[in-house]
């Protein structure tokens, strides 16, 4: 009996791998006001639980030209850049405005992409 539901469960979590990889997330509309989507990123995720949303992208463009795509976005429309941080290979910029916060970072994988969070908090 065991050894059927771990194949039922495998199946189910193959089946959930594969639905979840085939439906489009949509970038969400409150960060789109701000910053829209940087160039060659897909969004993976988003989550929006009370004030905080949480967006996962994944681009082929390096992390450099990701993070200035956000810079360039986010203070033109006033966010103020809070930190920079920089570690081996991971970067992130924070930005404030008027008591809202979005932190952006963006880290290398494999096979040449990026994977890029957006967390945005308001007040």
């Amino acid at each position: 009996m065991k050894r059927g539901v771990c194949v039922v469960s495998a199946c189910c979590l193959v089946l959930a791998l594969v639905t979840g990889a085939l439906a489009q997330v949509v970038y969400p509309p409150l960060l789109e006001a701000e910053a829209g989507l940087c160039p060659g990123c897909s969004v993976t995720m988003a989550i929006k639980d009370g004030n905080t949303l949480q967006t996962m992208l994944q681009s082929a463009e390096p992390t450099d030209t990701i993070l200035a795509f956000y810079r360039e976005a986010l203070t033109a429309k006033g966010w103020t850049v809070a930190h920079e941080m920089a570690m081996d290979q991971a970067k992130s910029l924070s930005f404030e405005r008027g008591g809202a916060n979005l932190a952006v970072a963006a880290m290398p994988q494999e096979e040449g992409k990026t994977f890029v969070t957006l967390i945005m908090e308001t007040p």
